[in-house]
């Protein structure tokens, strides 16, 4: 049984999904892919970093060290963006637990405010095609 109570749990590993485990930041960190969609999702989650490090300091909790993940296994990919999609998909899921599950306002906003980030990139990964408008609709 963790002394943490079950946000801070939460807080660690949301701290975890927008940092060093980040598919998003690591895909476009080792130039992986220059997808717009990828790119703006690796920029929400440092902005979201920002903002689950300043609630933990708030806290006055230090949140765990980090733990270095390669992604190796997207090194040999031609194409990495349906590997990146099953991450995203993992990620979405476990987003929704978290948010649905935490016992702390503020934790369960950061993890609502990343499920969105992650759902319109998943929905943009799913549908590549831009949106097309018919002439004189409206």
């Amino acid at each position: 049984m963790s002394k943490h109570p079950l946000a801070f749990q939460h807080l660690s590993r949301l701290n975890e999904l927008v940092t060093n485990a980040s598919i998003c930041r690591v895909a476009v960190e080792r130039g992986l892919t220059d997808h717009d969609a990828v790119r703006r999702c690796a920029d929400a989650d440092a902005a979201i970093a920002e903002e689950v490090q300043a609630l933990a300091r708030e806290r006055g909790w230090s949140l765990p060290a980090r733990k270095s993940y390669a992604w190796s296994y997207l090194d040999a990919v031609e194409d990495p963006l349906p590997r990146i999609l099953r991450i995203v998909d993992r990620d979405v899921f476990e987003l929704d637990g978290i948010r649905r599950e935490t016992d702390d306002d503020d934790v369960a906003s950061l993890a609502a405010e990343l499920l969105s980030e992650r759902r319109v990139l998943q929905h943009e990964l799913e549908d590549p095609r831009p949106a097309l408008g018919l002439p004189g609709a409206k």
